[in-house]
């Protein structure tokens, strides 16, 4: 960071259990750039307005915003920033969500019973799944102006640069400062593992972001290899011991995965396992309970220590070297 640049942290209120999200303002010498904007509802658009205002800004003296991936409560509120003239930056990845492409969208439920017939969920459960559309509730319908990939500069002086970081989200991206200052979104947070969350898949898809956990560990070891010194976060405070928390991170989900191994006994299907793990508390949070399990069973498999084999679409996982 230049010694003249600012950080500004605009606390901005959700509909979700993890609460306020972080957005951020960079004030450089000649920009002054939005990181993330909040979900679509009249009470953060309100906040956001307020906040700019404390810091002695209005919305149109904003000269960009980056979304750092396509979560509502990152990228919901773009649209009102594109109808003030502000050019919207993200990945690629985040188009089709941002842009709400209607072939994406309406594929997208026949995607979500796919992937829990191949778990081994129940038809009369299946028929309770959310809709796919029903994430995109407070997500406004935008458009991406730049596409922003790994290594891009975000600014006029080349003092930040952007690092893709999949995982919780396949077009999740950092802006990491010369400095050691990584404006790190929902990768790394301080008190909470973030979830590996299963997507749609987009044309061109690599292995990686069809197993998000798999990503995730990827880019957190690819976070040991940059200096960082501080980290602004989506939810909760700064990281300030950035290297621990990795390490922390990589244990835990390690731990989470081979925890899961003293349920598995002869063949059984994610769903099964599911309710091994976690009885009732898994109607509470059904689509995210299935993504933690499936990355738990993804890094299962990749480690050696279990195997997998499909039978008429379903999944059946057991420990490496037995059978069922």
């Amino acid at each position: 960071m230049n010694s003249k640049d600012e950080i500004f942290t605009l606390p901005i209120p959700t509909p979700f259990p993890v609460g306020d999200i972080n957005c951020y303002v960079l004030k450089t010498d000649n920009e002054n750039i939005l990181i993330d904007c909040g979900p679509d509802t009249a009470e953060a658009w309100h906040a956001m307005q307020e906040g700019l205002q404390k810091i002695g800004l209005s919305v149109e003296e904003l000269d960009k915003v980056i979304v750092t991936h396509h979560h509502a409560d990152h990228a919901g509120m773009a649209y009102r920033f594109s109808e003030k003239g502000i050019a919207i930056y993200g990945h690629a990845r985040l188009r089709p969500y941002l842009e709400q492409d209607t072939d994406f969208l309406n594929s997208g439920d026949a995607f979500l019973q796919r992937l829990a017939m191949s778990f081994g969920v129940p038809k009369e459960i299946r028929a309770l799944l959310p809709s796919y559309l029903s994430a995109l509730k407070w997500l406004g319908k935008g458009q991406l102006d730049y596409v922003l990939k790994e290594g891009d500069s975000i600014t006029a002086a080349s003092t930040y640069r952007v690092i893709e970081l999949p995982g919780h989200a396949s077009d999740q991206i950092g802006i990491l400062g010369q400095d050691g200052t990584l404006f790190a979104a929902d990768h790394l947070l301080a008190r909470i593992e973030p979830n590996p969350l299963l997507e749609q898949p987009q044309a061109g898809d690599a292995s990686d972001i069809k197993r998000p956990v798999l990503a995730y560990m990827r880019s957190l070891e690819k976070l040991q290899g940059e200096r960082i010194t501080i980290a602004y976060t989506g939810h909760g405070e700064t990281i300030r011991d950035v290297p621990s928390l990795i390490e922390e991170r990589l244990l835990q989900r390690k731990a989470r995965g081979e925890q899961l191994l003293k349920h598995l006994t002869g063949e059984q299907t994610l769903f099964e396992l599911a309710q091994l793990t976690y009885g009732n508390r898994l109607k509470k949070s059904f689509p995210l309970v299935m993504s933690e399990m499936k990355a738990r069973l993804d890094y299962l498999v990749a480690s050696g220590q279990i195997t997998v084999e499909k039978r008429d679409t379903v999944l059946y996982y057991s420990k490496a070297g037995v059978s069922g």
